[in-house]
């Protein structure tokens, strides 16, 4: 378990992506934050996820990162199991890098 003092590190460490990702937003509630998701043309594409602790947040915008790269690398022709692998190993290990830096 990863061991945090606030949400508002983890939206530090998110802040560059959540800024160039138009269809994601994170709010703060009284039972903590909730991650929205609405893709505009796909009417029926809206999602929302409870994040009551700031660990729940940082793994839930994890996932959101590396499925829209793992989306993005499947789009790139000739991409090799293995090269997908590898990057998405590197974006895991940068913010879990910047999560130990930012002493989160």
């Amino acid at each position: 378990m990863i061991l945090m003092e606030t949400f508002a590190k983890v939206l530090e460490i998110f802040q560059d992506y959540l800024l160039r990702e138009s269809c994601i937003e994170v709010l703060p509630t009284k039972w903590g934050y909730v991650r929205l998701y609405y893709e505009e043309p796909y009417r029926d594409s809206f999602d929302a996820a409870l994040c009551r602790t700031p660990e729940e947040l940082f793994e839930v915008l994890l996932d959101h990162v590396l499925a829209e790269r793992e989306y993005r690398l499947s789009k790139e022709p000739i991409q090799s199991d293995g090269k997908t692998s590898a990057e998405l190993k590197n974006v895991r290990d940068f913010y879990m890098a910047r999560l130990r830096n930012d002493g989160v």
